[in-house]
């Protein structure tokens, strides 16, 4: 049995009261560039905490919990707040689509649609399983140090 994930079209929470009069502000003749810069800046954002995400889990894996894992988490968690407070939508995209962008999400730029939509899910259940281990492995440490 196959099942069909349909595309759900998702409206902001919070960002448009905010990104709509900002993209009013951009004159005309620079909304390309500025929707360039935005573009870059979402990407940029968006690889970097996926980056932290894998960060999380590899040194959950590898049983060494560092004080990167905790930066790493702190970042991750925040956006993962941000993201979730505005109906599941990033505060950059409803910016770059006031701007002209069709979609301003940053895994429909780079990504086939079926990965996509399941970015957060696949990301999400990766920061927690890596969160698991890192738990894991700072209780066996802690455990290890009050035995000996």
């Amino acid at each position: 049995m196959l099942i069909r994930i349909a595309p759900v079209s998702r409206r902001p929470v919070w960002s448009d009261r905010l990104t709509i009069p900002l993209a009013a502000r951009v004159p005309a003749g620079r909304r390309s560039l500025v929707l360039d810069a935005i573009k870059a800046a979402h990407s940029a954002i968006f690889f970097s905490i996926a980056g932290l995400i894998v960060l999380i889990a590899w040194d959950g894996l590898r049983a060494r919990p560092r004080r990167r894992t905790a930066a790493a988490a702190v970042v991750a968690f925040a956006e993962a707040a941000v993201y979730a407070s505005n109906n599941q939508v990033c505060p950059l995209t409803p910016l770059a689509e006031e701007l002209g962008a069709a979609s301003g999400t940053v895994t429909d730029m780079y990504l086939p649609g079926w990965l996509s939509r399941r970015i957060p899910v696949l990301s999400g259940s990766l920061l927690v399983v890596g969160m698991i281990l890192n738990g894991r492995a700072f209780a066996m440490a802690r455990s290890a140090r009050i035995r000996s």
